[in-house]
C-alpha cells in the first residue's frame, strides 16, 4: 500500500472510530437526560453538541476519502507537478487549521475548568464543565493524532 492510500485510510479509520464514539456519547447523553441527576444532564448538554460536530466532520472525511485517494494518486501518476502546486498547499492549509482548532480546544478546556471550579456547588453547571473538559481533551487528542499523520504525509509529498 502506498503512502497516499495509507494517509487517507488512516484519516478514514480515525474518523470511523470518532463517529462511533460520538454516537455512543450521544446515546449515553440522551439516556442521561432521562435520569433525575442534574450533573449527568449537565454533562449531556455539553457532550451532545460537540459529539454532533465531530460526527459531521467524520462522516464528511469518510465519504470524501475514496475521492481523495483517487485524486492524489492520479496527480502522482499523471501530473506529478500538481502534488507541488495543489496537494502540498492544500495540506499546508489543513496543518495551519490544526493549530487554530487545537487552540480553540485548549480554550474550551480552560472554560470547562473555570465552570467546574466557579460553579462547583451547582451540579448541573458542574456537569457542563465536566462534559466540556472531557470533550475538549478528546477532541484535542483526536486532532493531535491527525496532525501527526498529516506531518508525515507532507514529508512524503515533499520527497516526491
Amino acid at each position: 500500500m502506498d503512502n497516499i492510500t495509507i494517509y487517507f485510510n488512516g484519516e478514514k479509520l480515525q474518523c470511523l472510530i470518532g463517529a462511533i464514539v460520538s454516537v455512543i456519547l450521544i446515546a449515553a447523553s440522551v439516556y442521561f437526560q432521562f435520569l433525575q441527576k442534574p450533573m449527568l444532564k449537565g454533562i449531556a448538554y455539553s457532550v451532545i453538541p460537540l459529539s454532533t460536530l465531530l460526527i459531521i466532520i467524520c462522516v464528511g472525511v469518510i465519504f470524501r476519502t475514496p475521492k481523495d485517494i483517487k485524486r492524489v494518486t492520479k496527480f502522482q501518476i499523471e501530473t506529478p507537478q500538481k502534488i507541488q502546486t495543489e496537494e502540498i498547499p492544500r495540506m499546508e492549509k489543513v496543518m495551519k487549521s490544526f493549530n487554530i482548532i487545537k487552540n480553540v480546544e485548549l480554550v474550551l478546556l480552560a472554560i470547562g475548568l473555570v465552570i467546574l471550579v466557579v460553579f462547583w456547588k451547582n451540579e448541573q453547571l458542574r456537569g457542563i464543565g465536566i462534559g466540556i473538559i472531557i470533550m475538549s481533551i478528546s477532541l484535542y487528542t483526536f486532532d493531535h493524532i491527525a496532525e501527526a499523520r498529516g506531518e508525515n504525509y507532507i514529508r512524503f509529498l515533499k520527497s516526491l
